[in-house]
């Protein structure tokens, strides 16, 4: 093992040093007209039917449950397989391909253990593929968000299993599925005690997943379910778990591989293929990966064990760097008047353009950009000391806190509880207090406890991605060979893809690391802020004036702090192109179209029906009036606000119509 992380080591060193820029493909204009296949319209996003397919079919290491248990369930409201009844929490169902033998809903899939154990997951394409009804007829968006409620889902699931527990008819029925008609008693009593002992400890999940304001389709508090997962499961700490309570909108997916940073509020770095493998080692944790959070025995297996499948990560990722972005479907919702569009481009540029850039279609672009709209005015910006002062107000009394001791005020006032959570979210690191992932000796920083959620997820995505590497060395291939390699579905190997793609261009993808900037430089400024931010103020007021650079170090430590925490109490702006189809809009879907979204706070929707697949091609969004809704949007709900960006309050009207038929054409 000592041997395989070695060689995986010196392979990471010539892709330090060696590996280029990935060539991007051109962005094609115009694009192809819509294709209907069995039923579903599918738009030109320069995805082939079969690499769609791979990709809501490829498993990415997430196990709920045992396959054989999920398949023989039985929904007890329907008394249909429980499989059939996914698409009722919102979930796309399944199409019949050679990907999708036992017709699964879109997104869900068979994971294999190595000792042939299989499960049901989740793949990215469960929350990252979204159907539109538009008059009448349903267009598939690849990487588009999903109506699904995962909540809805998991307590469905958990009353499925109790009720198998507890009611003998449905034991039987299925037991019969799992074991066969003529098994023995004694096969089925311990084929009970496992499930009721699932059955517990999926209950506990749920109620560690309950909201206080439910989620409704379409969203989900991303963060507060993987800190629990990663603190409470685990690790095995119940003291850690806090209620998911500052849901988000699932972002849709084209452009974000290409930006450099993702996640609403910029946590994380996306520069190069190992920041983007470990935000998707994190996605995987999130949604049932799991992972053995225990300290490593020694230099030769020091790592996590996890189910993440980092091979297919790395592919999956690629395979969203050649997604495009969805055009308007005008022979299916209506033409745009390019009158009124090409007053409405002038009025992008006036309004808009400084945070949300353009992408054109007609040209090749290497990088997305976006902009970080802080959050906050900073009372004393320029002060480290007075922005370490108002954080730590923020994160122990809350905003209104701070903003009534004048410590700051609110600037972009969108509900601020997502990106307050994610900096203030301490956890107990339990077992593997005081490692460092990657170990010290390669510039880790040991983990302390209590520490922040953010920083113990950090060492545990590190971790699993090392346990790959040590025991899959070719995953340092795929990620050296990047976008030359050939279709996924078409080989699995990294020699086969090696040798498909020619020696001479294994090399050219981005760099595991950027040159001088260490992959875990903000990982380092992250783990101070609980290290003891104020503390660090003290301790440069204190400090001995003759030790000048002691002094200096601890005032450029105190700065380089306060500025990481202003640069992440921000929402991202992104490119606008395909914004058309990731209705509700906001960070936390409060606004149902993007007429509203231009209109002054007080005069969008205090509530609102959503959960339809039915989009409005007038107001472009939810269509709140659609006979299918299940759900009603309340902003009044704590992390529901829908205030902030009012950049089209001082319109007209007329010119909002315009700017919004413009809007259509991105």
């Amino acid at each position: 093992m000592k041997a395989k992380l070695l060689a995986a080591a010196a392979l990471g060193s010539l892709l330090v040093s060696a590996c280029a820029e990935q060539p991007q493909p051109p962005r094609p204009v115009p694009v192809k007209p819509p294709t209907q296949i069995d039923g579903v319209w599918y738009l030109d996003q320069n995805w082939t039917q079969d690499a769609r397919q791979w990709y809501y079919n490829t498993t990415q290491g997430s196990q709920i449950m045992r396959y054989d248990w999920f398949m023989a369930l039985q929904d007890p409201q329907t008394k249909e397989p429980f499989v059939k009844s996914v698409p009722r929490y919102g979930y796309t169902a399944g199409s019949p391909s050679k990907w999708n033998p036992d017709l699964l809903p879109l997104g869900f899939v068979k994971d294999t253990d190595p000792d042939k154990t299989e499960w049901i997951g989740m793949t990215c394409a469960a929350c990252h593929t979204g159907d539109v009804r538009v008059n009448g007829k349903t267009l598939r968006v690849d990487g588009a968000v999903t109506t699904g409620d995962l909540y809805g889902f998991i307590s469905g699931l958990s009353v499925a299993v109790h009720t198998t527990v507890t009611d003998n008819a449905a034991f039987e029925a299925f037991a019969a599925k799992v074991l066969g008609p003529t098994a023995i008693d004694t096969k089925k009593i311990a084929l009970y005690n496992q499930l009721k002992a699932f059955d517990k400890s999926f209950a506990t999940f749920v109620a560690q997943s309950t909201p206080d304001t439910p989620w409704g389709p379409m969203r989900t508090d991303a963060f507060g379910m993987i800190f629990n997962r990663v603190s409470v499961i685990d690790l095995n700490i119940p003291k850690n778990n806090r209620a998911p309570n500052a849901p988000v909108s699932y972002p849709y997916l084209w452009d974000a591989p290409h930006q450099p940073k993702v996640q609403w509020n910029g946590l994380l770095d996306n520069k190069n293929s190992f920041e983007a493998l470990g935000r998707n080692a994190g996605e995987v944790l999130g949604v049932f990966g799991k992972i053995a959070l225990k300290p490593p025995k020694d230099s030769g297996h020091y790592y996590y064990d996890s189910t993440v499948r980092g091979q297919n990560l790395v592919a999956m990722e690629n395979q969203l760097r050649k997604l495009r972005s969805p055009v308007w479907p005008d022979s299916i919702a209506g033409n745009i008047d390019i009158v009124k569009a090409a007053a409405g481009q002038d009025l992008y540029k006036q309004n808009c353009e400084s945070c949300h850039a353009v992408l054109p279609r007609d040209m090749t672009y290497t990088t997305a950009p976006i902009t970080m709209v802080p959050l906050f005015n900073w009372a004393k910006p320029d002060d480290p000391s007075a922005v370490l002062a108002a954080f730590g107000m923020i994160c122990a009394k809350g905003v209104d806190a701070a903003v009534a001791a004048k410590m700051i005020t609110v600037n972009y006032a969108a509900d601020p509880k997502m990106a307050v959570d994610a900096l203030c979210r301490q956890s107990d690191t339990g077992a593997i207090a005081g490692v460092a992932m990657p170990p010290k000796l390669l510039g880790g920083t040991p983990l302390k406890n209590p520490d922040l959620a953010a920083t113990l997820l950090s060492n545990a995505v590190i971790g699993a991605v090392l346990g790959d590497i040590a025991k899959n060395p070719e995953l340092i291939g795929d990620l050296l060979l990047g976008d030359d390699a050939p279709a996924p579905w078409a080989s699995n190997t990294w020699s086969d893809k090696k040798a498909a793609s020619g020696s001479k261009k294994t090399l050219s993808t981005k760099p595991l690391v950027t040159a001088g900037a260490p992959a875990t430089e903000d990982h380092k400024k992250l783990a101070t802020i609980l290290s003891g931010a104020a503390k660090t103020v003290a301790t440069a007021k204190e400090a001995d004036t003759t030790s000048t650079s002691k002094a200096e170090a601890t005032a450029k430590a105190a700065e380089s702090l306060a500025t990481t925490i202003k640069t992440l109490l921000a929402y991202k702006a992104r490119p606008l192109d395909g914004v058309w189809a990731t209705a509700p809009y906001m960070h936390n879907g409060s606004v149902p179209n993007l007429y509203e979204l231009m209109l002054p706070v007080a005069e969008r929707s205090p509530t609102f029906k959503m959960g339809t697949i039915g989009i409005d091609p007038v107001k472009v969004g939810v269509d709140t009036r659609a006979a299918d809704n299940n759900f009603v949007f309340d902003t009044s709900k704590p992390g529901n606000r829908n205030t902030g960006h009012e950049y089209g309050a001082t319109l007209t009207d007329s010119q909002r119509w315009q700017l919004l038929e413009y809007l259509k054409t991105l």
